[in-house]
């Protein structure tokens, strides 16, 4: 095979993993929303599905409608400092 068939091949492998990639990434926020613009998901999810890197595209610039929420680490309560100089429990006398 030629060189320009070699890079035709390439280029037509990155489109397809970049449009497989964007279709992904839009179905997987579009299931975890609990809502879009227009409250209608099936509609959202044919317009991903049918249309090749526009449907994706077109998803992530008008569909969502807030930022979805991270789950928040639980913070460690701060330990109190132990005073110095005492050895012994006051309770224990």
């Amino acid at each position: 095979m030629s060189l320009a068939r070699w890079s035709l091949v390439i280029a037509v492998l990155c489109a397809a993993a970049v449009q497989y990639g964007l279709t992904i990434y839009a179905l997987r926020d579009l299931q975890r929303r609990p809502s879009v613009r227009g409250n209608n998901k099936v509609a959202w999810g044919l317009v991903i599905l049918t249309m090749p890197f526009v449907g994706p595209l077109l998803y992530t610039y008008m569909g969502p409608t807030s930022f979805l929420r991270r789950d928040r680490r639980p913070v460690r309560p701060l330990r109190r400092p132990v005073p110095r100089g005492r050895t012994e429990d006051p309770g224990l006398s």
